[in-house]
């Protein structure tokens, strides 16, 4: 016998025990009990005495519950009496089983004082992804349900069905498998049926990965805050890749798109999540000539070229600790770019005039442009080795005419002089699709100063197509062209027959047979009659099919909308159908 004593599966074991230990699956006590002659204790994770004692046929013994809030522990686990001066112990059954510690130096025939009975032990291999896929969400109306539908569909993936409900957070009956939300309210995670031993390792794996879907929830509303519109689907991402880029400590960050699409603002972001205590300094490299640009880039002494009258303290030096933006790197002359990739390289730099004294700058660097600088390097116009000095993290910022959902989400936070409404709702439904086919050309700046020429004094309803293409015209660059509203329809006939028969099919094509298993049912309607439904009954059917994720993301808001659904299950239905079914 080891010194710790010996494990047995349980059967029916029997001897002069005085003393039972009950142990959950994480080897915590959970209760030291004595029997007595003619009582029982069912243990158990929600136990019942009418379909515990079943299980065995004692109806006559005196039942007492204890219960084991484990998800590895089955509802009524295992049974232990007291009968004719002997312990009987008891497996009911359970999914992962009940084993007994007998104390060192004895054995099942021996009388033994005490046994430590555990309960829930066994555990399988996962080789399924670690945790969920990351959620979609808008903001807190849908954050939480957003998580929660996540988290249910990657423990279905596990073999494990749970509830996953957001509640208030005020009151839980389950602390431990509850996950604060950033929004304030409470994820609350629970087994349907019972879970193995690997249920505490599969929570926790959720529970990370909640923690930084918070944090970029955060992230997002703190932006929000300083004025960057979030709606769209395609800046979201760039902003979560902005974050993480600050957060795992990137020295370095490239931004592409073009002007007037935010580029500037997410390097703040991007300062901001750095961590850092520095200021953030902002230099327009296209400002200055070579040799102006040298001095503001890394400083100048009083009199080391003509008109330097006083000494330059340059934007790398005022950026200590923080964070430098160089605005429109493309334009960086070529005499200019050895000097920042020997910053790059070493963080070391000279002032002009102070040839040979070195000095040093702790400095986080990111390069912002709307050329495209792959193209440059190619052409000869920007130097190899600095492009692959820079380009650790590089983002892509979309155009607005990428983002329909930020230049809604802009109009709607735009108010009229009187305040009654908001300028999206002056918009008429013509007049929205001629917003949704322009080009925006001038992205934001543009759309700024076409809300400013807006007529004054509108109220809900009142601009209409005519009205938007005058103040489209006066700062386009382009004649505007006439776009027609799409035809929204209302749901038309339900053709279930059809739409059950299409699913039948697609399931045969995919597995060459039939749906013949309850597994085989729950996978036929999730995937595959579900978002046939789903698309038919919103008519999404009547739209043009999404060209990109921006597009769908629409769809799937105006899906929701006319279903009464989150939008959070239409975007996975209209995706699934997409990818499945095409239009």
């Amino acid at each position: 016998m080891s010194s710790r004593g010996s494990w047995y599966r349980s059967a029916t074991i029997a001897g002069s025990v005085s003393r039972l230990i009950v142990k959950g699956p994480q080897g915590q006590v959970e209760h030291t009990l004595d029997l007595t002659q003619g009582s029982s204790v069912l243990v158990g994770r929600a136990p019942s005495v009418d379909a515990g004692i079943r299980k065995i046929g004692a109806a006559a013994l005196r039942v007492n519950l204890l219960g084991v809030p484990a998800a590895s522990v089955s509802a009524n686990h295992a049974l232990a009496w007291s009968e004719d001066g002997k312990t009987c112990l008891r497996d009911l059954g359970s999914r992962n089983g009940s084993w007994l510690r007998l104390p060192q130096h004895e054995t099942v025939e021996l009388d033994a004082q005490e046994v430590v009975l555990s309960l829930g032990l066994s555990a399988r291999d996962t080789t399924l992804p670690s945790e969920p896929v990351a959620p979609r969400w808008n903001g807190p109306s849908d954050f939480g349900d957003a998580l929660a539908a996540a988290a249910r569909e990657w423990f279905a993936t596990q073999g494990i069905d749970v509830s996953a409900t957001v509640t208030d957070g005020a009151e839980t009956r389950a602390p431990d498998s509850g996950m604060p939300l950033a929004t304030g309210g409470l994820l609350q995670i629970t087994p349907l049926a019972t879970a193995d031993a690997s249920w505490s390792q599969l929570l926790e794996n959720v529970f990370r990965w909640g923690a930084r879907h918070n944090a970029l929830y955060e992230a997002e509303q703190e932006t929000r805050k300083e004025g960057l519109i979030l709606a769209s689907a395609a800046i979201r991402a760039a902003h979560r890749d902005v974050v993480e880029a600050a957060q795992a400590g990137a020295r370095t960050l490239v931004l592409t798109g073009p002007s007037g699409a935010g580029k500037e603002a997410l390097a703040q972001v991007f300062h901001r999540h750095s961590g850092r205590a520095g200021p953030f300094i902002a230099l327009n490299t296209s400002m200055f000539s070579k040799d102006f640009l040298r001095s503001e880039m890394f400083g100048a002494e009083a009199g080391s070229f003509t008109g330097a009258t006083r000494r330059i303290i340059g934007a790398v030096e005022r950026a200590e600790g923080g964070t430098l933006l160089l605005d429109e790197i493309g334009d960086l002359p070529s005499e200019v770019q050895p000097m920042l990739l020997r910053f790059l390289d070493t963080r070391e730099f000279e002032r002009m005039g102070r040839y040979g004294e070195a000095q040093r700058a702790d400095v986080r660097v990111v390069a912002a442009t709307h050329r495209d600088l792959r193209e440059l390097v190619r052409a000869g116009g920007f130097r190899h080795d600095l492009w692959y000095r820079l380009s650790v993290h590089v983002v892509e910022v979309p155009p607005l005419r990428a983002r329909w959902d930020d230049v809604v989400e802009f109009l709607r936070s735009k108010r009229t002089q009187d305040g009654s409404c908001s300028l999206l709702e002056t918009l008429s439904p013509a007049a929205l699709a001629l917003l949704r086919g322009h080009p925006w050309e001038g992205n934001f700046r543009e759309l700024a100063n076409f809300a400013e020429r807006l007529p004054r004094g509108p109220h809900a309803g009142s601009l209409d197509e005519a009205a938007c293409r005058r103040a489209l015209e006066r700062g386009s660059l382009r004649p505007i062209v006439p776009v027609s509203a799409p035809v929204v329809a209302e749901p038309g006939h339900a053709d279930w027959k059809a739409w059950t028969e299409r699913a039948i099919q697609a399931f045969v094509e995919d597995h060459a047979r039939e749906p013949a298993s309850w597994d085989d049912q729950k996978e036929w309607n999730e995937k595959y009659l579900k978002p046939l439904v789903f698309y038919h009954l919103s008519s999404a059917s009547t739209q043009p099919r999404p060209i990109d994720t921006d597009a769908l993301a629409s769809l799937a808001s105006r899906a929701a909308t006319r279903l009464g659904a989150d939008r959070g299950t239409a975007l996975k239905q209209l995706t699934r159908y997409f990818e499945r079914f095409g239009s």
